[in-house]
């Protein structure tokens, strides 16, 4: 698991303060979250297709042991070679043990938020190898080196003309398009688009020596069906399918959580995903992948993982199909971007995720970066009750008592004045005393850094109660 947490405190600071960011991520979610709205609007099954996709997830976890084990038969049957990760470091020395055995120097690899939370490239780089990201905008992340943002739209908070100015620092691209260049005026959808488009074709000719040389190919799956031991990718480039079968070699590192039991299973998943991860009623490809081409390795990784499985209030998470809508509605996400987590997996399943994945303090504050909308619960495409999970993960955190001394005697005093209403009654302060002094108050101040703090009002509920209550 990659370890270069800072804390979402420091990082989403900074992000809430950069206006060109919440501009772009306002724009690039609110862009997702209509065309998704669309999409489900005119599929009148959406609902009852979520409960039966829940079911089959939760199905499976249940029973995770036993469509292990018949993946593994299946896949090994089809000529697959099967094997056991029980963490990210072994994933990744794995990995680089079969590119040696190989004598494999440069990998293509498609795009996986699995291998991004094992590290893989860090570990393929300390070992000598090249790996190259071939998703767009996976490889501008690795130009950048910077993480993904967003599970489905890793550069979702950059603007065409940042894309322009690294590919052209990278050499990538001779030169920005004059229309991207500063002073190049205001551009119309239609040009902007048009730009994008010959930046992506300048790119991928640069792209498609790294496919010819490459000696191994490195994927995820999105799901990986039990019954026919096979792995179905989903994209809309069509790089997972020359990262898949060009190169001698593939390697497959799969999380057990994305098994499913049956073939007859995938439709259901394969209506749902692309609606909720990209607005897509279906993406341009859809890849079965069963009985390799060369050889096909697949590493199945636990990683944390079982513990997962093992807590029954939240073994649902392993239910999560990495859509990303629950970033696109979350308040909290739409402020900050993904980088403002500081986590693989960021919004509302990377806060209820991460402190699973990674045990300790260092993600437990996630959970409370959230407004506890709702929005997660609603479009979650698997039906996951993620803000029941996140004030779960709060009660947690609070039950343990990591809190100050000063919060839990303030709390302990509220409680006892609101279980006392005629105390309570007649000692209330006037509001104008109350909204005068409450922003001294040390909690309160911290609590302003971030939100507006509300004013009391005038008078109690009861007290209007008592004056109107005839009227």
């Amino acid at each position: 698991m990659r370890d270069d947490h800072a804390g979402f405190e420091t990082a989403s600071r900074e992000k809430v303060a950069d206006r060109r960011l919440a501009i772009q991520l306002h724009v690039s979610t609110g862009n997702s979250l209509a065309k998704t709205a669309s999409l489900i609007e005119q599929t009148p099954q959406w609902q009852a297709l979520r409960a039966h996709a829940r079911q089959v997830k939760l199905h499976t976890l249940t029973h995770l042991d036993e469509y292990v084990q018949r993946f593994a038969a299946a896949a090994e049957r089809n000529g697959a070679t099967v094997s056991w990760a029980a963490t990210g470091e072994d994933a990744c020395a794995q990995t680089l043990a079969i590119a040696r055995q190989h004598g494999v120097r440069r990998i293509t690899k498609a795009k996986s938020m699995t291998n991004e939370e094992i590290g893989l490239n860090e570990a393929l780089e300390a070992g000598g190898l090249e790996p190259v990201e071939t998703d767009f905008g996976e490889m501008i992340c690795q130009l950048a080196h910077v993480a993904p943002s967003h599970v489905t739209a890793p550069i979702i908070q950059w603007s065409i003309e940042e894309v322009a100015r690294l590919l052209a620092r990278t050499g990538f691209v001779d030169a920005i398009p004059p229309e991207l260049q500063p002073g190049g005026g205001a551009l119309d959808r239609s040009a902007r688009l048009s730009a994008a488009a010959r930046l992506v074709a300048a790119a991928r000719v640069r792209l498609r020596e790294k496919f010819m040389t490459a000696g191994m190919g490195i994927s995820g799956a999105n799901f990986a069906v039990a019954d026919r031991g096979a792995l179905v990718l989903v994209e809309n480039e069509a790089n997972i399918r020359l990262t898949t079968t060009l190169p001698g070699v593939h390697v497959a590192v799969v999380g057990i959580d994305k098994l499913i039991p049956r073939t007859a299973d995938l439709g259901t998943f394969l209506t749902l995903l692309p609606v909720a991860a990209t607005g897509q009623r279906q993406t341009s490809y859809v890849t079965f992948l069963r009985k390799p081409l060369g050889r096909l390795h697949i590493i199945l990784l636990d990683n944390g993982r079982l513990n997962v499985l093992a807590d029954e209030q939240h073994f649902d998470l392993l239910s999560c199909i990495r859509c990303g809508a629950c970033m696109n509605a979350c308040p909290v996400y739409r402020h900050v971007s993904g980088h403002g987590y500081e986590a693989v997996y960021p919004g509302p399943i990377g806060a209820v995720l991460m402190p699973h994945l990674q045990p300790g303090r260092a993600y437990e504050e996630l959970p409370f970066a959230s407004s506890l909308c709702g929005a997660c619960t609603e479009i979650c495409p698997v039906g996951i009750p993620l803000h029941e999970r996140l004030l779960e993960w709060r009660e947690r955190v609070v039950g343990r008592g990591e809190r100050s001394r000063l919060e839990a005697a303030a709390f302990a005093g509220w409680t006892w004045l609101m279980t006392h209403p005629t105390i309570y009654r007649s000692g209330r302060p006037p509001a104008a005393w109350i909204n005068a002094m409450a922003g001294w108050f040390a909690p309160v101040k911290q609590w302003q850094k971030t939100r507006e703090l509300p004013q009391v009002a005038g008078e109690s509920f009861a007290q209007w109660w008592r004056k109107n209550r005839d009227a």
